[in-house]
């Protein structure tokens, strides 16, 4: 199951709102290791602790956990919902139609946090830029489903963050030997997002739930 809790999560790793966060603290503070790593820590608490509490108020009620016929049902449906969000995004529902800001107000927030740069600030952007969305419940749902005990759901739940925040993890090491190296790296990948962001996630989304789709029809057999 740790091969689907990582496609999930790499659904989610490429956001409009974080990139724009990222460049923000980069390119407009003297001290951006230490900004970067109020962001990135505040944002890793706020998500894990969201995942603690749902598999935590799951753990022991009686959905059968790691039985073949949940996980199935919790694949199926995870996959069709992943189809759906994809299709969306090519006909224009979710996010609308405009290239550069498609999937998640980066402007708005680089513009936000270029006003008021302090170490409160990073800290509430950190949680703000990652708030658990579709991938996110659907990465839990397929955990509870499948990991009958706690510690190997928490397990997975960590995966599942450690590869969401993995372009911010990389940006705040890059940052403390080479902050300029970092800001026109994020720079570079926001412009690859913004021509390209919204055709990779709808091949992503496709392939993923027809992944989905397929490995849960295969379990149910």
């Amino acid at each position: 199951m740790t091969i689907e809790i990582i496609l999930l999560a790499l659904a989610s790793t490429i956001r409009p709102t974080s990139l724009a966060a990222v460049y923000a603290i980069l390119s407009g503070s003297d001290g951006p290791r230490r900004l970067m790593g109020i962001y990135v820590a505040s944002g890793l608490v706020f998500t894990v602790a969201v995942g603690l509490i749902i598999l935590t108020a799951f753990h022991g009620v009686p959905l059968h956990a790691g039985a073949s016929h949940t996980k199935a049902v919790a694949q199926i449906a995870a996959g069709i919902l992943a189809v759906a969000f994809g299709l969306g995004v090519m006909s224009g529902r979710v996010g609308g139609k405009r290239g550069d800001d498609t999937l998640g107000g980066g402007s708005r927030i680089q513009e936000a946090l270029g006003r008021h740069l302090t170490p409160r600030t990073a800290a509430v952007a950190g949680p703000a830029t990652h708030i658990p969305g579709l991938f996110y419940l659907l990465a839990l749902n397929v955990i509870v489903a499948s990991q009958p005990r706690i510690i190997a759901g928490l397990a997975a739940l960590g995966v599942y963050n450690v590869v969401w925040f993995a372009i911010p993890l990389g940006v705040f090491a890059l940052c403390i030997f080479d902050p300029a190296r970092a800001r026109d790296a994020v720079g570079a990948l926001r412009a690859w997002t913004d021509a390209h962001g919204r055709a990779a996630v709808v091949v992503i989304c496709l392939a993923l739930g027809t992944l989905l789709i397929v490995s849960g029809a295969i379990e149910a057999h």
